[in-house]
């Protein structure tokens, strides 16, 4: 080996050899010294990384943890819409294990009309390169619909710039259910004012027509014209009928309210809805709980919100069928429940319910459902429907009030 070769080899341990005495002793100690400044170097350094390692790794485990268990479903789609990866929320949000959903078109948990919206979501993230938000309707385990919010930002993947997404969904199902709420209570705030505005004025122009036409009645001359004349007369008082429960959908109507006991409003209410079975050859049977405890009501108003429910209730059945009304105390509330027999009530026209002028009745005004839930409204309850084949139940659950 040549001089110049010892010299580069000298100079990567970076440790110069020493000259050394005569003896060798004060040389040899300086350079034990030197090697023990860089084991300890050495030392530090590696200690230095470990503790880097395990901050990483549980940087690490934070970030995974934040993924898995964050309440809102994060999801990472490839460029044809397949789940890349998922973490809990959103496995739970389509309703399958996370292991089965990889690879997985995200178009299987889409309803139909979502399926363009969900591709058109996806092309203009990719186009325009900036966070995109969608709403779509997925299809949960039971067969309901999801309202959910997709909100997307492309990645670069080994495909190029947007070939994978990342998007967090979120359910906002009762978001539009608020929504569409707080619409029909609007609806029905503006037509009480409507209501409230020109029901006299209405009313009063009613009143003598058909103050004359009972005039005419009475005289012999006319008496070939009485069933043209009666005929008049009924069409008055169904516009009056209307009037009646336009007032009623009055947002600042005042209740009149005292403690009073459901049962005892529906047995006193019993003998007339009865006699509106039988005509029709239907049957009314109460199963009414003992322990209910008496609530704040308008006695009225409980009554028309029976006679409403119940109305409906026999018109929607065949002749011997039966409705049930019923009562009983859970938890915090106290229900009144109404149970037909009929044939159910269409979807399109379940999620109306409770929207003025929706009616499957040839000659409905579409008002009296609308004016059950606006009498709930005014008492702090809410009404539940549960429908199908079998019939339709009407439930209206009231918080309980402490005499």
């Amino acid at each position: 080996m040549t001089s110049s070769d010892d010299n580069e080899k000298r100079g990567a341990l970076a440790i110069e050899k020493p000259v050394l005495s005569s003896d060798g002793t004060e040389e040899l100690e300086q350079l034990r010294a030197k090697l023990q400044a860089k084991e300890w170097d050495l030392e530090i350094q590696c200690q230095a990384m470990q503790e880097a390692l395990v901050e990483l790794e549980e940087s690490r485990n934070r970030y995974a943890d934040l993924y898995d268990f964050a309440p809102t479903g994060y999801v990472t789609f490839d460029e044809k819409g397949c789940i890349k990866e998922i973490n809990l929320a959103g496995a739970a949000l389509l309703g399958i294990e996370r292991s089965r959903l990889l690879g997985m078109p995200m178009t299987v948990f889409l309803d139909k009309g979502s399926y363009k919206l969900f591709f058109d979501h996806l092309h203009s993230c990719r186009l325009t390169g900036k966070k995109v938000i969608t709403e779509l309707e997925i299809i949960s385990k039971s067969n309901a619909i999801i309202y959910a919010q997709i909100i997307s930002v492309p990645l670069t993947g080994v495909g190029g710039y947007g070939s994978n997404y990342r998007s967090v969904i979120s359910d906002i199902t009762e978001r539009k259910f608020m929504e569409k709420e707080m619409s029909r209570i609007e609806r029905l705030n503006l037509i009480g004012e409507m209501a409230a505005g020109i029901a006299h004025e209405i009313r009063n122009p009613l009143t003598t027509v058909r103050g004359f036409l009972q005039f005419f009645l009475r005289k012999a001359e006319f008496s070939q014209f009485d069933s043209r004349l009666n005929l008049m007369i009924t069409e008055l008082d169904r516009a009056n009928s209307i009037i009646t429960e336009y007032l009623s959908l009055a947002r600042n109507k005042l209740l009149d309210q005292s403690l009073q006991n459901l049962n005892t409003i529906v047995q006193k209410l019993l003998p007339l809805l009865e006699s509106d079975a039988l005509l029709n050859e239907k049957w009314i049977v109460t199963k009414l709980s003992v322990d209910i405890p008496d609530l704040l009501l308008d006695a009225q108003e409980m009554r028309q919100l029976i006679l409403n429910f119940v109305r409906n209730g026999l018109e929607a059945m065949l002749p011997g069928g039966q409705l049930t009304i019923g009562t009983f105390a859970e938890a915090e509330q106290v229900v009144l429940y109404i149970q037909d027999q009929g044939i159910g009530i269409p979807q399109e026209i379940e999620q109306k319910l409770g929207t003025p002028f929706v009616t499957t009745k040839e000659n409905g005004t579409g008002l009296g459902l609308p004016i059950c839930f606006s009498i709930a409204n005014r008492h702090n309850a809410k009404i539940e429907v549960k429908t199908g084949d079998s019939g339709t139940t009407f439930m209206v659950k009231f918080p309980r009030n402490q005499p």
